[in-house]
């Protein structure tokens, strides 16, 4: 029998506690907003310079305008082309008839002002040549795994986006959407070799977009990062230079460090606060270590108020250094959020292009096997595809 009575002290015990930690973490961020505004008096070059020298446990963004700088909404072109790719994809399946993968690529083309009709398509791309289906590495060669597809299909993502730049008689503006981060976190650890080939693409497709003057943008939403809560957490440090490692405030008799009053909080509940609709934070630059092998593609970042949310933007260095393409990449993300109701129009519009639904998946594998059958080519399904089909009936 289950005994209420200790439950209900249970849960009282569990909503005080939830309440401590809120009004903890409303402190934090209390105290996050007056450590910001402090370096609108202070020397914003004393951070910079100190968080260049600083060695941390945790990736700090540095800035490339004052800390505290906030950036105006500007104008948005009066004609403004706005493309976007998105992919899914069908992974090989060992248990199928055949070996093979498919990469349906979604895209989306917008054009405000002047009454063109919107393109919205989608690429699917069949791969089933050995040169598609193994993979040599180091000697050895094996089948292409599901992260080796999503790398390809990334590629292709990109090269697509450059296509529909190049499609564009640049008679107005053109900026290019992409979700998520433009950092290729998953490569760092990965051997030189795999590196620079799944690089290679990317980085191909940045030179192209920048020689069309065309910026391209990732854009994160609900972004959990705290690269510049972190800056600030260097700033609060009374050691110069900071060195984490060898912190020597971690021996005193104070169980709280210097820096730890706003540890938890997220750069983006940071700027809910500081930026007003429609503005941006300063640019900061990502300490990520894949980055060292971006060359002048190295990514710059910045926060901006879309009016539902604080969204993190990211763009090459040579967005940032171009105060006109700037502008253009800051302004169409919040006009995009605005058309969508929260989140880029034509990345939601690219996604639904893109997506691969399970009953599009079971419609594939059937046309793969009447087309062997219809062929007269051996189907060779294995017992538990078969059974799988079974319970499926």
């Amino acid at each position: 029998m289950l005994d209420l009575g200790s439950v209900k002290k249970q849960i009282d015990a569990m909503v005080a506690d939830r309440k401590s930690s809120s009004n903890d973490y409303g402190s934090r961020v209390d105290r996050a907003v007056r450590e910001w505004g402090r370096w609108k008096e202070e020397d914003p070059k004393v951070l910079a310079d100190k968080i260049a020298r600083a060695k941390t446990s945790w990736l700090v963004g540095r800035p490339i305008e004052s800390v505290a700088y906030i950036g105006d909404l500007p104008t948005r072109p009066e004609h403004l082309t706005v493309i976007a790719t998105d992919g899914s994809q069908i992974f090989p399946d060992r248990n199928e008839v055949a070996s093979c993968f498919l990469i349906n690529l979604g895209y989306v083309v917008i054009t405000y002002g002047t009454g063109e009709r919107p393109i919205l398509d989608s690429d699917p791309l069949l791969f089933y040549e050995d040169e598609d289906l193994y993979q040599e590495w180091s000697g050895r060669k094996g089948m292409i795994t599901r992260e080796q597809v999503g790398h390809k299909r990334m590629a292709m993502e990109f090269e697509k986006l450059t296509q529909l730049a190049a499609g564009e008689e640049r008679a107005h503006p053109t900026a290019a959407l992409s979700d998520g981060t433009l950092i290729l976190w998953m490569l760092e650890g990965k051997p030189l070799a795999v590196r620079r080939l799944m690089l290679q693409a990317f980085l191909t497709a940045m030179d192209r977009l920048q020689s069309f003057r065309t910026p391209v943008c990732g854009y994160i939403s609900d972004p959990g990062s705290s690269d510049v809560i972190n800056a600030l957490r260097v700033g609060m440090c009374p050691e110069n230079p900071t060195n984490c490692d060898r912190c020597p405030w971690q021996t005193g008799e104070d169980p709280e460090l210097p820096c730890d009053p706003i540890a938890g909080v997220t750069d983006a509940v940071l700027f809910k606060r500081v930026l007003e609709p429609g503005e941006r934070s300063a640019l900061f630059e990502s300490a990520s270590k894949i980055l060292d092998d971006y060359g002048p593609h190295r990514i710059v970042f910045f926060y901006v108020n879309t009016g539902s949310e604080v969204g993190r933007v990211e763009i090459p260095m040579w967005v940032a250094q171009d105060d006109e393409l700037l502008n253009l990449a800051h302004t169409t993300i919040v006009d995009q959020c605005r058309k969508g109701r929260g989140y880029p129009v034509v990345l939601s519009e690219s996604h639904e292009q893109a997506v691969v639904r399970g009953a599009d998946r079971d419609v594939f594998y059937s046309f793969l096997r009447d087309s062997f059958v219809k062929s007269h080519l051996p189907v060779d399904v294995s017992v538990k595809q078969l059974k799988k089909q079974v319970v499926d009936v």
